[in-house]
Order: C-alpha cells, then sequence, then structure tokens
C-alpha cells in the first residue's frame, strides 16, 4: 500500500513538474528588438521614427505632437491619395500611435482578401513570421500575447482580423504624463 501511495507521488510530481517547464518554455521572453520585420506588417514597426514613416509614406499628412508628445495616425489605404494600394493590397486601416517621435503601437487592420482569414490561422500566420511563441491567451474574442515589453493582440474587426503590437514601456509613460497633468490640475 506505501509503495503504491510513493508511486502515485511520484508520478503527480513529475507530472506538476512536467506542467510547470512546459508554461515556461511557452512564455514569451521577446523583447521588441528581436521581432524581425515581417512582409504582414507592410513595412510598419515599432520603434520607427517620423522619420521613417515619413519615407514609407511620403504624401501623408502629419499632425502635430500634443502636450503629451502623441500623435495618432490613421491611414486607409484605399482612400489615401498618393498611396501605392499595391503595396498595401489586403490591408484595411493602419492606425499608429507615436510618442516622442517613435512609433510605440501599429495595427493593422485587414480585409477578406488577406490571406488569414480565422483568427486561429492568423495566430498561426503571425507567430511564425515574428518568431512568436505559441503563448497566446484568448480574452473574449481576442487573442494576446504578453512578451518581455511588449503585448500582440490579434482582434477579430468587421469579419477579418486586425493585429496591434505596442510597446508597454511607452504606453505607461504616455498614461504617466497623462495623469501627471491630471492631478496637477485643481
Amino acid at each position: 500500500m506505501n509503495l503504491k501511495k510513493l508511486g502515485i507521488a511520484v508520478t503527480l510530481t513529475l507530472t506538476c513538474m512536467y506542467a510547470a517547464a512546459a508554461g515556461q518554455e511557452s512564455k514569451c521572453t521577446l523583447k521588441l528588438a528581436e521581432l524581425p520585420v515581417a512582409t504582414e506588417l507592410r513595412g510598419f514597426r515599432v520603434g520607427m521614427t517620423m522619420e521613417q514613416v515619413k519615407a514609407r509614406l511620403p504624401k501623408l499628412r502629419l499632425k502635430s505632437a500634443n502636450a503629451f508628445g502623441f500623435i495618432a495616425l490613421n491611414i486607409f489605404p484605399d482612400y489615401e491619395p498618393g498611396i501605392d494600394k499595391t503595396a498595401f493590397e489586403g490591408v484595411r486601416t493602419i492606425s499608429l500611435e507615436v510618442l516622442d517621435e517613435r512609433v510605440f503601437s501599429v495595427w493593422m487592420g485587414y480585409d477578406k482578401s488577406f490571406k488569414w482569414q480565422t483568427i486561429d490561422e492568423f495566430a498561426a500566420g503571425i507567430s511564425t513570421a515574428l518568431k512568436l511563441p505559441d503563448a497566446w491567451r484568448t480574452k473574449f474574442r481576442t487573442r494576446l500575447l504578453d512578451c518581455a515589453n511588449f503585448t500582440v493582440a490579434i482582434i477579430p474587426v468587421g469579419e477579418s482580423p486586425s493585429i496591434k503590437i505596442t510597446d508597454n514601456t511607452a504606453r505607461e509613460l504616455l498614461d504617466k504624463r497623462q495623469a501627471a497633468k491630471e492631478e496637477a490640475q485643481p
């Protein structure tokens, strides 16, 4: 009887150790600087400068930064004059958030002609393209991946997927600036 209990205890211990090791292996420890260029992002990436954005879209009218150093750009390739529409085939929208002249968030929305249409296909494809681990968590209909200093979200929008990559450090800095201004106001 004691031998049987010992066997069960050893089996449970090994199972728990294996589960813990498997969970650690699938955690995303990548940093933004380690993300490869992915053709699916059409030349945009978190960390690029406003000069690089201007070089990518030379005819885009850019806004000035607000008091926090923040700019939000929303680009609709099908409707923007002077954009090479073939370079953005399958892309419905591009949203860039900029802080202190650097892009800290890229949100790319795709249309029905894009190669990956289901969330599962998109997660698998973008994981391969960006060399991300399969450690996605689900929140409602969104897939989320928390990495060392950034977050990736796959969000269904209008029957097609979209991807949002956000630099968490820059997001926190913007939030702190906004909170400091609110605290300073009577």
